[in-house]
Parts: C-alpha cells; sequence; structure tokens
C-alpha cells in the first residue's frame, strides 16, 4: 500500500469514527465505549479534514513548492475581477493570483508592482516624520485613480496605497511590462 493509499484509508476510518462507526466492521459504535463522545466526533471530522487537504495536495504536508514564474493568459486576464472599490495592492495581486489557479506559481510580489509604479512616475517615495520611508501617489498617480488612506494597524495608523478600478485595469493592461525581468 503507497503512502498516499494509506492516507485515504486512514481518512475512510476517521470519516466512520466520526460518524458513530466502527471503521473496521461499519456497525454503530456501542454507547459507552469512549469513541462516541461528541467532542471526539469534531476531532475525527477535523483530522479527517487535514488528511483530506494533504491527500488532495498529492500526499504531501504543507504547502508545494512554487517553481513557475508568475504569468497570466489572455482567458485569465478575461477573468480578473476589478473591484469597482479600491483596494490595497496586496489585494489586487490576490486577485491575479486567484486568475492564475495555480498553486505552483510564484506570488508576484508587492514591491515588484510597485518599483514598476515608481519607475513610471505614479508611485514616489517619501520619508515620514517617523523616518519610515513610505510610498505616496504623485499627480500622475493621482490622475490614474490610486488614492492615500488613512489606516489603523496595531502599530498605529499609516498611510495605505489604493487602487481603483481604473488603476487595477492599467496594471492589469501593463502586466507583460511589468512581468519583465531586469
Amino acid at each position: 500500500m503507497t503512502e498516499l493509499e494509506t492516507m485515504q484509508r486512514a481518512k475512510m476510518y476517521m470519516d466512520m469514527l466520526a460518524m458513530g462507526l466502527n471503521p473496521i466492521t461499519g456497525q454503530p459504535l456501542p454507547q459507552g465505549c469512549g469513541l462516541d463522545q461528541a467532542r471526539l466526533g469534531r476531532c475525527f471530522f477535523y483530522v479527517s479534514g487535514v488528511l483530506g487537504q494533504v491527500i488532495d495536495n498529492g500526499g504531501v504536508v504543507g504547502k508545494p513548492e512554487r517553481t513557475q514564474d508568475f504569468y497570466l493568459t489572455p482567458e485569465q486576464r478575461a477573468a480578473v475581477r476589478i473591484s469597482e472599490y479600491p483596494v490595497r495592492m496586496i489585494e489586487f495581486i490576490d486577485t491575479l493570483y486567484q486568475a492564475a489557479g495555480n498553486p505552483e506559481m510564484k506570488k508576484l510580489s508587492s514591491a515588484r508592482l510597485s518599483d514598476w509604479l515608481i519607475a513610471g512616475g505614479f508611485l514616489a517615495k517619501e520619508t515620514g516624520p517617523d523616518g519610515k520611508t513610505r510610498r505616496v501617489p504623485t499627480q500622475a498617480g493621482l490622475a490614474l485613480g490610486l488614492t492615500a488612506q488613512p489606516r489603523q494597524g496595531r502599530d498605529g495608523e499609516y498611510v495605505s496605497v489604493c487602487y481603483n478600478a481604473n488603476a487595477q485595469r492599467f496594471l492589469l493592461a501593463n502586466l507583460d511590462a511589468i512581468l519583465v525581468k531586469k
């Protein structure tokens, strides 16, 4: 029996125990045997779910290694859902990654998009009163649809650059130029 088959068998046993059945005989567990407790049933369901994720992952524990560079086919680009509300860069990148639908694909870094926007004159680096460098929209960035919105984080208030639908479409249209390696 392979490792994956062993995991599938273990998941089947957990499913049966969670349903109150003896995994060997298929008969209901006898009352008072200790395995018929609701807390154990929830635990069996949980373990079954974890095993299901590992099985879906080809038997690999953890996330698969991302080996492919990020890209989108024309069909995937057409499937990207542009938000009508301004979103942060990380949210836009998550939308692109979801459209790609490939867990082996490396994630696109926000720094890569930000650096491209800085080079294009849409963002600028600025040092705040706290001495930290942050990115802020330029006049060209504001015209494109970038906005600086104050946010509250665990370390206090900060400014987040958000991208409206027009800015998201612009980034999507220029994705090939952004993805060119330097």
